[in-house]
């Protein structure tokens, strides 16, 4: 359900000012713009919240957007219908988009609980190797904060 408002860190939110949309069937619908200070805030919410989320277990990370990709499933109907108003685009056309992205979440999480991406890497050390030994190096590839998509 469209609330007209902006979720930040959890709270819904009103904008200092709005916009009205222009579906393609049906009458126009308000919503608050994003301003400086709210995408401010946002920002600094999502940089928080990777303090505590970015050092939870690869599980709980694959979880969370197994979640999502189910939430989008369940509302899957009020999406289209929102949709195809908004754009025009077809039914098909939205569902196919749907399907894409709910595809991907899962995706994802099953890339978390692999670990493929962590790229680990252990080169032992060799004390022993001429011109100089070689220390024992470790690499490991780990998130380093929020990313955000316009």
């Amino acid at each position: 359900m469209i609330k007209g408002q902006h979720l930040i860190a959890g709270c819904w939110t009103s904008g200092d000012s709005s916009f009205e949309s222009s579906p393609v069937t049906r009458s126009p619908r308000t919503f608050p713009n994003g301003s400086t200070r709210l995408v401010k805030r946002a920002v600094e919410s999502a940089d928080k919240a990777f303090d505590s989320f970015g050092s939870t277990a690869r599980s709980e990370r694959a979880e969370f957007l197994t979640r999502i990709a189910d939430e989008i499933e369940a509302r899957a109907a009020n999406l289209t219908e929102i949709a195809v108003e908004e754009t025009g685009l077809t039914e098909a056309r939205i569902e196919g988009e749907r399907g894409r992205t709910v595809g991907q979440l899962r995706m994802f999480a099953e890339h978390i609980i692999e670990g493929d991406y962590l790229d680990r890497r252990h080169d032992k050390a060799l004390p022993d190797r001429s011109p100089l030994p070689r220390p024992d190096l470790r690499l490991m590839m780990r998130p380093i904060g929020p990313v955000a998509v316009f």
